[in-house]
């Protein structure tokens, strides 16, 4: 085999299992197998492709025979020397000198098929090689002695792989859909990043920016750079703890626990690494800045998704493309993708480990290095922004273990015959480690005490406990009450048909094809469904709808869209006209969810299907804005057709989202920022007020209370409105509250309040402080018409059923009080004072059965074990039944109101513990309640 055979004469050799060729043979003009030279070859077997005039050697080619084995060979081989500097090499360029260097390549059937169906260039061996890879068929490398490794060249690697990369994507690239792909990619960053600069400021931004200048500091503390940041806004952001101990400990301040808010648990990479970044380049509006970093995690997102599925799916481009599709234009994912720093990038984390992952084991043990460092990279993305992100670490082990079993064969694994076990276990767990050790580097909790606290973090995580009152299904709840089909539900009413439709062909078809569930398809089944299912056994808390799940929607489209193909597939046995059609089928799904986006951005994430309804039908039900995007467009308008048309004149504009509205005006001198609730806002002096749609019942939205009257603009969702501003009407409900309150002039402040309702006649709170005036004046009958009235139109408003208690009680009215208060706690189960104030009125009756009080108030104590008052009453009504022993644990347990000393405080502690053991079951969570560190 010392000179080239003629192409005749390979073929007619049945012995051997090989078919040589020159590479300037087999692809003459530059391209694999023009058709003049298909016919030369047989392709029932493999061929080797060799550089040059030089025959690969006997022995060479029998290393080929070892290397592949006797099963059927579908990838492709690389006979190539020993490189220097590979790893690195790999590890930036997924290509290294010895690649470009190889002698020859073997190509199996199929990836020879894939080459020619391809046409791209093939000018060079290290160009066919670069090829190769992108059929994703499986390689094998056969490294061939020689007395000295190829020459290290990073540049001529990085050269020759741009190159190559030029080649197949642009110059040489015949294929349609790829081209397609290519173009939606370059349109999607563009349109991604610019839509990203009209972006809303998210719910907790502020706060996530205010601790990642702690963090930065941190790091940038060694080298006398700080960030600025004083007592105030710590306080401002509601970590009181943090501020009081900042001109102490400085910047050592983001390495300690964080009681307020938590944000201790939080690795925060992304916040960090925007601040650092837009710190030194001086980026004045560093909120846009960091929406800008944002929209790019969602691109890759986006990107890497559908690289997984051209991997699952044989190569497809077309799929690929659909799939880019189907995830860009998911409202809820686009929106979250331009201001949401916790989820998106998590969500980056976690698809970029599940994509390399597959990359680096698909074929193991053949990898290369750039896949081993991206599924470690994406795996310590996700734990660097939370510590839930070692939940890659445990799937890709998961993977690799079931490639494992799948190389050696089940019977050989069950026989505990497990060959090369150790080399699997050694990539695995040092992949783990890297990631671990990387994901916590940049996050001064976890790093300074690596082996401990990040798994402090996770367990605080799972038992993650707030309360936020949350829309669903038309009633208000606490969220750490939501039914626990939350999620199910949401998913399915927020998930546009096109995926819906692609998860339903993906189980209607999965038993037909099940010869092709894989290894592979598992794995993103498992990752998308898993960490649902954990949920929901940890009944962890959720809220906010599906952002706790953001991260698994990119894998419930894989599947999607793997179920377009099965259909596909079925359609073309029938007759090949009928295969495009699901694609034509996903594409025109896709235009109800695109026409949203492109109408409501920046409030795309508000998104509801049509198969519910869409906002019409969820309008009342469900939360609408509860990331606080409306108020941009709001203010913006406000901005441009009030204050900057009259800038000689002072506004005081009133807010629930201070930080956020201040942020916008930041620019406008004239324009003074204040806070304000919804129902606090006639006691306060303002000329215009701007509100979001979050937190409201369902009664509040249908009667007409929101929108209010004076509402001059409303940003609108599909014709309902997501955000207002509002024009104050007048000024007699401002006089008015203060004439009640503070001048006690009841009769004038009536007269006032009911001026101002023919005004703004919706309002429950008018209507609150009319019921209080007349209660004062002893008109008990008109002061709960007025606290009816009130509760007509905001049902929850705790201040009138308290009110309206309290004149039951001065009536002795109790059944009434009782009444009040069990419709107070059915719409707030969650807070203890309904329950107090219940048993307060059952104890008042005159005959009635202490124990009936006794029982509210155990109801009261698992809710809120720490309220001394309440033990105080169930002293009183033990001692009403006669019984002295719980007279007595109850009377210690109220000494926590008014201890003496610290003795006091230890024996309330104890019999506090004791009672709330005896009603729930349960021992007290002493942590919880600050009882011990």
């Amino acid at each position: 085999m010392s000179k080239h055979i003629p192409i005749s004469k390979q073929v007619d050799q049945p012995e051997n299992r090989f078919q040589l060729f020159p590479l300037h043979e087999i692809a003459p003009d530059g391209r694999i197998l023009m058709a003049k030279m298909q016919d030369a070859i047989d392709f029932s077997k493999p061929i080797i492709v060799y550089a040059g005039d030089t025959l690969p050697k006997s022995s060479e080619i029998e290393s080929v025979k070892q290397e592949i084995g006797p099963k059927p060979f579908l990838g492709y081989a690389i006979a190539k020397t020993r490189s220097k500097g590979k790893i690195f090499s790999q590890t930036l360029t997924g290509f290294d000198s010895s690649d470009a260097a190889a002698k020859f390549v073997v190509l199996s059937t199929h990836c020879l098929n894939v080459l020619i169906k391809e046409k791209t260039p093939c000018n060079s061996i290290g160009q066919l090689i670069y090829n190769c890879e992108k059929t994703l068929a499986k390689e094998y490398q056969i490294v061939i002695k020689t007395p000295t490794p190829t020459p290290f060249s990073f540049f001529f690697a990085l050269k020759n792989w741009f190159r190559y990369a030029i080649q197949y994507y642009v110059t040489g690239n015949t294929n349609y859909h790829k081209w397609v792909f290519m173009l939606l990619s370059l349109l999607a960053l563009v349109f991604m990043t610019t839509m990203s600069k009209t972006a809303s400021v998210s719910g907790d931004e502020f706060t996530q920016y205010t601790y990642s200048k702690l963090i930065a500091n941190y790091y940038l503390n060694p080298l006398d750079i700080q960030i600025p940041i004083d007592t105030n806004e710590l306080k401002g952001q509601r970590m009181p703890s943090l501020a009081k101990m900042l001109p102490s400990m400085g910047s050592d301040l983001a390495s300690i626990k964080d009681p307020d808010r938590l944000m201790h648990l939080y690795g925060s990479s992304f916040d960090t690494f925007t601040t650092m970044l837009a710190y030194f380049m001086g980026v004045e509006d560093y909120m846009g800045f960091r929406h800008w970093w944002n929209a790019l995690c969602g691109f890759f997102c986006v990107l890497y998704t559908a690289l997984i599925v051209r991997r699952l799916l044989s190569g497809s481009w077309l799929y690929a493309w659909l799939t880019f599709l189907l995830v860009m234009l998911m409202p809820r994912f686009f929106g979250e993708a331009m201001n949401n720093p916790k989820d998106i990038p998590f969500a980056l984390g976690y698809i970029m480990s599940l994509y390399y992952a597959i990359k680096t084991f698909q074929h193991w043990p053949n990898f290369r290095w750039g896949s081993a460092f991206g599924l470690v990279f994406g795996t310590a993305l996700g734990i660097s922004i939370r510590i839930g992100g070692l939940l890659s670490i445990a799937i890709f082990a998961m993977y690799a273990g079931l490639k494992y079993i799948d190389q050696i064969g089940l019977k050989q694994f069950l026989g505990f015959k497990w060959k090369g076990i150790e080399t699997v276990c050694i990539a695995t767990i040092s992949m783990g480690i890297g990631s671990y050790i990387l994901g916590i580097m940049l996050w001064p909790y976890g790093w300074d005490n690596p082996l401990s606290n990040p798994f402090l973090a996770l367990k605080e995580f799972t038992n993650y406990a707030v309360s936020l009152r949350q829309l669903y299904e038309g009633k208000l709840y606490d969220s750490d009450m939501l039914p626990l089909g939350y999620l199910g539900k949401y998913f399915t009413i927020s998930t546009p048909l096109a995926v819906l439709f692609g998860l339903f062909l993906f189980v209607l078809f999965l038993y037909p094809n099940r010869k092709k569930f894989n290894n592979e398809l598992f794995l993103i089944l498992f990752a998308a469904i898993f960490p649902i299912v954990y949920i929901f056994i940890q009944k962890s808390q959720v809220y906010g709808g599906i952002r706790q799940i953001l991260f698994t929607l990119p894998c419930f489209v894989v599947l999607s869209v793997v179920g377009y193909q099965w259909f596909g597939l079925f359609l073309g046995s029938i007759t090949k006209k009928l295969q495009p059609f699901p694609i034509l089928i996903a594409l025109s799904l896709l235009i109800f969810p695109t026409k949203f986006i492109l109408a409501n951005h920046p409030v795309s994430y508000s998104y509801f299907n049509e198969y519910y309804g869409g906002m019409k039908n969820a309008y009342g039900e469900f939360e609408m804005d509860y990331y606080l995007a409306s108020l941009r467009p709001s203010t913006e308008w406000f901005l441009k057709n009030v204050s900057r048309k009259h800038p000689e004149k002072k506004y005081e504009v009133l807010t629930y989202g201070m930080d956020h509205v201040k942020y916008y005006c930041r620019h406008d001198k004239n324009v003074h920022v204040g806070y304000s609730r919804f129902d606090e806002r006639s006691s306060k002096i303002w000329d215009y007020c701007i509100f979001f749609n979050a937190y409201f019942d369902k009664a509040r939205l249908k009667t007409g209370e929101f929108p209010p009257k004076g509402t001059i603009y409303q940003q609108m969702v599909d014709g309902f409105p997501a955000g207002v501003v509002i024009e104050r009407p007048g000024f007699d409900d401002v006089k008015g509250i203060k004439a009640i309150e503070k001048d006690t002039a009841f009769v004038t402040g009536i007269a006032l309040l009911k001026e101002y309702l023919t005004l703004d006649p919706n309002r429950s709170e008018i209507c609150f402080y009319i019921s209080t005036a007349y209660a004062n004046l002893g008109k008990y009958d008109s002061a709960i018409a007025y606290g009816k009235k009130s509760k007509l139109f905001y049902p929850e408003f705790s201040k009138t059923h308290f009110a309206l208690f309290q004149y039951y009680i001065n009536l002795n009215k109790f059944d009434d009080a009782e009444k009040e208060m069990s419709q107070f706690i059915e719409s707030r189960p969650r807070d203890a004072e309904g329950y107090l104030m219940k048993a307060q009125a059952q104890l008042s009756k005159r005959g009635s059965d202490p124990m009936i009080g006794i029982i509210t108030l155990q109801e009261a104590i698992a809710v809120s074990p720490m309220s001394d008052r309440i033990y105080a009453l169930g002293a009183q009504a033990f001692q009403m039944k006669n019984d002295l022993e719980n007279y007595n644990l109850w009377t210690q347990a109220a000494l926590l109101g008014n201890p003496k000393n610290e003795m006091d405080v230890e024996i309330a502690i104890e019999a506090i513990k004791e009672i709330y053991e005896s009603i729930t079951g349960k021992p007290l969570d002493a942590k919880k309640y600050g009882l011990e560190e």
